[in-house]
């Protein structure tokens, strides 16, 4: 009865019982596998289910859970497998005909596919979901399946049906909510964003809360980054789709984004408990272990991962922050693994032809054209190019409306917002424009479409800041743009890409114009110095802990603030408080501050004497916006890309000698300068003048380097055509 009411939970102990007192024990087991099946628990179940299917040979339904439970972890040839037998037990279980049509349809052979449903719709015709599934094989009338369909047809409606026709349709079913589910969709495809989820919000409404509308609905919203409405919504979905790997993938992710880390974590765990080590759950563990702090547990997410383009690609996602594993080599070595199981560049005939001297057409991909470090770093050189030489186009993957998002649309001569399109819909897009030079702006970072570029869209391919740690390992990516100090002579090993070395620095820095002003060294008024840190914990290692323990031992009275949003996480911040204290710092001594608005975290370094800069992944923005507040930046010198982010910064304003190349003369850096007050007073009052006066905030003069390297790279690819 239990059972029958969908009340699964209540009947869990039930079942139990019986089978702990023998009393109908392998129905029981079969029962309690189904119910733990339903309730989103496939680990628990499946040696119940395995015990049924060899106490009940005459049943399929155990056979057909056990292939549920390997379809749901993409083990298909274990899942078909459990449907045959399924099937050999009752050639009339229709589920498990169902399930092997998905299973020949996701290998590319739709005719057979095709062949099992219309046996199932022979045995259940009026079943909804069974004829959508043909639909989405067959490419039958999208229209006609919207009446009677739900998301699955209104999602294929969307695809396939004008969105002019969908609405002339939507005048005869007002009421009927795949219609507005179907026009959704198509609107967001298209880029309309709040009329999208407007329209998915009335047939969410009309659905009664239909599970799979809600879900929709919730992972839109996500998409979207409103995740604080998408949460609610994901939480009501799941309760009645627990199995759902996909939801409970997106509801971690979106406690993630909120920076509710430590639920984050347990989401995310109890999912791989209960579906098994799905790539996305694998993937998203990692990435909140990594913002936790926990480099070590973030990189073991992927040590028994199979190999492939996803899995290498997730590695590089954290290894980077590693303290050991985050050296150049290493990284070489996954990136380069990665390219390999990349698809192989489509050849691309260019148009417009290989003119070395012709005014050139620069594409700048990237989802951050607004507010973000892309931004911050990137805005004014793109806005000096010369535009004698260079005509601007932006590919944007995501909408924003800032005033930095409003400046990269003015300095562009043409913009392209690009709707979500798959690896080759995107190429062809931007192959369609027609580019010379294609400059990547997001790497293999969120948002990041560098993997899609192995394709090939423009004859030039150019990689530029944007989760910029390492060589990409992409094999159409042909230049990676730098400097003389991100990759000194020697480092080209580390590199799949050519360096296209810029004289002075890779950046050219835009300062917001609500930064405060820079106030008077703290240290004079306080008494003692303040270390201060507001990196990522990603970036915080054991290593680093413990170097920032010598320093303030070394330095009795001062104290050490450190601010990031994992830090306004209760769990986060009691775990790293443990951490550090094991590492020799005493929390006594340690301010821990979580997000802030821009304006409020800068003005924090009005409270910070000393900046310390993180390895093996260093500050990137974050190293220029503590200079430009006053905050002179003890750094360390690594092997990667990543690792040197500082030491161009600083090398850019003559202060090299801030930089150490070990961890005894990091400590040594940050001792001495905190022992000499006034010294320290003086820097601090000629950093912001001394950084704007430097390349990284000199847009004329970088634009015109920008300018040469990329007429460079285009006659290096001139030469290559003329040799072919």
């Amino acid at each position: 009865m239990a059972l029958a009411e969908g009340q699964a939970e209540r009947a869990l102990p039930l079942l139990s019982d019986c089978i702990a007192s023998g009393e109908d024990a392998d129905l029981a087991r079969l029962n309690l596998g189904m119910a733990l099946v339903d309730l989103g628990r496939p680990a628990e179940a499946e040696p119940h289910l395995l015990t049924a299917a060899q106490a009940l040979p005459q049943l399929p339904e155990p056979c057909f859970r056990l292939g549920q439970i390997a379809a749901q972890r993409g083990e298909h040839a274990r899942a078909r497998t459990q449907f045959d037998a399924a099937l050999a037990r009752d050639p009339t279980h229709v589920m498990s005909l169902v399930g092997l049509a998905a299973i020949e349809d996701h290998a590319g052979r739709p005719d057979l596919a095709l062949s099992l449903i219309d046996t199932a719709l022979l045995l259940a015709p009026e079943d909804r979901g069974i004829r959508t599934l043909r639909l989405a094989i067959a490419g039958d009338d999208a229209l006609a399946a919207l009446d009677k369909g739900g998301v699955a047809a209104a999602r294929i409606a969307a695809e396939r049906v004008p969105l002019a026709r969908l609405r002339q349709g939507l005048e005869g079913a007002a009421q009927t909510w795949p219609w507005h589910a179907a026009i959704g969709i198509a609107l967001l495809a298209a880029g309309d964003e709040a009329q999208g989820l407007a329209e998915l919000r009335i047939a969410t409404l009309l659905s009664a809360d239909d599970p799979d509308m809600l879900a929709e609905f919730a992972q839109r919203l996500a998409l979207a980054r409103r995740h604080q409405e998408a949460l609610p919504l994901l939480q009501s979905a799941l309760s009645a789709r627990p199995w759902d790997v996909a939801l409970r993938t997106q509801l971690g992710a979106t406690l993630f984004k909120l920076h509710r880390l430590g639920e984050a974590r347990m989401t995310l765990e109890a999912a791989i408990h209960d579906l098994g080590p799905n790539i996305a759950l694998r993937g998203n563990l990692a990435l909140v272990l990594n913002a936790q702090g926990l480099q070590d547990a973030a990189l073991a997410c992927w040590t028994d991962a199979e190999p492939s383009h996803a899995t290498f690609y997730g590695r590089l996602s954290v290894q980077p922050y590693h303290p050991r594993a985050g050296d150049g080599a290493a990284l070489h070595q996954t990136a380069a693994a990665l390219g390999r199981a990349l698809p192989a560049p489509i050849p691309l005939h260019h148009a417009p032809g290989f003119d070395p001297s012709r005014r050139l057409r620069v594409g700048f991909l990237s989802s951050a054209f607004g507010r973000h470090p892309v931004g911050w770093l990137t805005l004014a050189g793109i806005e000096a190019l010369p535009r004698d030489a260079f005509d601007v186009h932006c590919f944007s993957l995501r909408r924003m409306d800032d005033p930095l998002a409003r400046r990269y649309r003015a300095s562009a001569d043409a913009w392209h917002d690009l709707p979500p399109l798959d690896d080759a819909a995107l190429v062809a897009a931007i192959r369609a424009e027609q580019p010379d030079i294609l400059v990547d702006l997001g790497g293999h970072g969120e948002g990041g479409r560098a993997s899609a570029l192995s394709r090939r869209a423009a004859p030039v391919q150019v990689k530029w800041v944007g989760a910029q740690h390492s060589t990409t390992g992409v094999p159409a990516m042909d230049w990676v743009l730098t400097d003389h100090f991100e990759t000194p002579e020697g480092s080209e090993a580390l590199y799949t890409e050519g360096l296209l070395r810029l004289p002075h620095g890779y950046v050219c820095y835009t300062a917001p114009p609500w930064a405060p002003a820079v106030g008077p060294l703290p240290a004079l008024s306080r008494g003692h110095i303040t270390f201060g840190c507001f990196n990522n914990l990603s970036k915080v290692t054991p290593d680093v802990l413990a170097t920032w323990a010598e320093i303030m031992a070394a330095t009795p009275a001062s104290r050490l603030v450190l601010r990031t949003h994992a830090l306004g996480d209760a769990a986060t911040r009691q775990a790293f408080t443990q951490r550090a204290a094991a590492h020799g710092l005493d929390a006594e001594r340690v301010d821990l501050l979580g997000p802030a608005p821009h304006e409020e975290l800068l003005a924090g370094y009005n409270q910070v004497d000393i900046a310390l800069d993180p390895f093996p992944y260093a500050g990137g923005l974050t190293a220029i916006e503590a200079l430009y507040m006053g905050a002179p930046l003890v750094a360390m010198a690594g092997t990667s890309f990543a690792g040197r982010h500082a030491v161009s910064h600083l090398s850019n304003m003559g202060m090299a000698d801030w930089v150490a190349h070990d961890r005894a003369g990091y400590v040594a850096r940050a001792v001495a300068a905190a022992s000499n007050l006034p010294a320290l007073a003086a820097l601090r009052a000629s950093l912001r003048p001394r950084l704007q006066a430097s390349p990284l905030m000199d847009a004329p003069r970088f634009g015109r380097a920008l300018g040469d390297a990329l007429r460079h790279a285009w006659l290096a690819a001139c030469q290559r055509s003329a040799s072919m």
